[in-house]
């Protein structure tokens, strides 16, 4: 099984404030399963640490939690880099996807497209903006 993890559930798993910190802990558990892999991209590293940074505002040691999830002892994923092609693809993702009505950001959009290059099973998001696009998890 291959599963993708959005921002929306990463920063979660650190955060005790987080509405839904109870639920990704949930998550967390249900999908420790053999032979799965779970993967994201350094977009949603960044989205990752600039919402620990601007939540904690600029808390050193809150933001050692998402350092460790990411690179250290908590990690149990991979990170993904972006090619040059990669990123021209994400480009026609979001001209597929965004309408004035419907807006997704690049972040967003590189999951999908790392979604549909892999073949993911799902994506744990908490985010119902893909629900019409992939099979969400949440």
């Amino acid at each position: 099984m291959i599963i993708i993890l959005d921002t929306s559930f990463l920063f979660a798993l650190k955060s005790r404030k987080d509405k839904y910190y109870q639920r990704a802990y949930e998550l967390f558990t249900e999908i420790q399963k053999k032979n799965t892999k779970y993967f994201t991209n350094y977009f949603i590293l960044n989205e990752t640490f600039t919402l620990a940074i601007n939540r904690s505002r600029g808390n050193l040691s809150f933001l050692e939690h998402y350092i460790s999830l990411f690179f250290g002892k908590d990690n149990f994923f991979q990170v993904i880099q972006n090619t040059p092609q990669d990123f021209v693809d994400i480009i026609e993702i979001c001209k597929k996807y965004i309408t004035p009505k419907s807006l997704l950001s690049f972040a967003d959009a590189s999951l999908i497209y790392l979604y549909q290059k892999i073949n993911a099973d799902y994506l744990i998001s908490f985010d119902g903006h893909f629900d019409h696009i992939l099979t969400r998890k949440f």
